[in-house]
C-alpha cells in the first residue's frame, strides 16, 4: 500500500543536518494542509551516521510572528528502519493559519543540551479553498445558523417526545372506575358487551404499550448529531 511519504516532503529530500550551522533552505508550504506536508530530518555527525539514539529528541520549532510572538514547537517522531537517526513531522496546522514567511527551525536534544539548527523559513501560500476569506465568513455563518437551527429541531423533538411520553404514561398510569362513569356511558359499554366487542384488559394496554408506544418515544432520545454529509449538503445549498 502506498504510504505518499515522499510525495508529501515539503522539502523535496529530507534535511540532512551534519552541522548545527548548516544551511537549511526555506521550504513551500500550502495553509490548506491538514497534516499534510511532511519535514524529515536526517541527522549525523561531520559525515558519520549516527546509529545509537538513545536519549536523543528532536522537534520543530515555527514562529508565526517572530519578534513579537512566542512561537511553538512540536516533537518529531523517530523514523526507523533507516541508516542514520531520522524524525519525521507533518507541518502543524497551527503554523499554517496566516499566508506568507513563517520562521523555523529544528531543535536537538541530547543528555540535557538542546542544539538550534540555523533558522529557515517556510513560504505558507493561501489555500485555494481559503476559509478566511470574507465571503467564506458569511457562508460560515450562515451554516452555522444552519447547524445552530438543526440542533434547536432536535432538541424540540427530544423535548416533545419526552412531553408525549409524560402523557402517554400519566394516561397509561390513570384509573377510572366504573362507578365514576356516566349513565349513558355504562349503557354504551353494556350494549357493546351484549353485541360481542371484547373489552381490552389493563395487562393488554401495558403489552401495548411497552411494545410500540414507548419504542416509539425512546428513539427520539436517539437522534444523531449533524453529519459531515449533513453539512456539506448545507455548503452545497448555501454555494448555488
Amino acid at each position: 500500500m502506498a504510504t505518499l511519504d515522499s510525495f508529501r516532503e515539503a522539502t523535496g529530500e529530507p534535511i540532512q543536518l551534519d552541522l548545527a550551522n548548516g544551511y537549511i533552505a526555506d521550504i513551500r508550504l500550502n495553509a490548506g494542509d491538514i497534516n499534510g506536508r511532511t519535514i524529515t530530518v536526517e541527522l549525523t555527525d561531520n559525515g558519520t551516521p549516527i546509529t545509537d539514539t538513545t536519549g536523543i529528541t528532536v522537534a520543530l520549532a515555527y514562529n508565526t510572528a517572530p519578534g513579537s510572538g512566542l512561537g511553538d514547537r512540536v516533537s518529531m517522531p523517530a523514523v526507523f528502519g533507516t541508516t542514520t537517526a531520522t524524525y519525521r513531522v507533518a507541518v502543524p496546522r497551527k503554523a499554517l493559519q496566516h499566508a506568507g514567511a513563517i520562521l523555523m527551525g529544528i531543535e536537538v536534544s541530547v543528555n540535557g543540551t538542546k542544539t538550534c539548527s540555523r533558522n529557515f523559513h517556510g513560504i505558507v501560500e493561501r489555500a485555494v479553498f481559503d476559509a478566511t476569506a470574507p465571503d467564506a465568513q458569511d457562508q460560515m455563518n450562515v451554516l452555522e445558523q444552519l447547524i445552530d437551527d438543526a440542533n434547536k429541531a432536535v432538541r424540540n423533538a427530544v423535548s416533545a417526545a419526552g412531553e408525549a411520553r409524560d402523557a402517554a404514561n400519566a394516561a397509561r398510569t390513570s384509573v377510572i372506575e366504573y362507578r365514576q362513569l356516566s349513565d349513558d356511558c355504562k349503557s354504551k359499554i353494556a350494549a357493546s358487551a351484549a353485541a360481542g366487542v371484547v373489552f381490552a384488559t389493563q395487562s393488554d394496554i401495558d403489552a401495548q404499550y411497552d411494545s410500540v408506544i414507548a419504542p416509539a418515544l425512546s428513539d427520539a432520545e436517539t437522534i444523531p448529531p449533524l453529519t459531515q454529509s449533513d453539512i456539506d449538503w448545507a455548503l452545497d445549498i448555501i454555494n448555488r
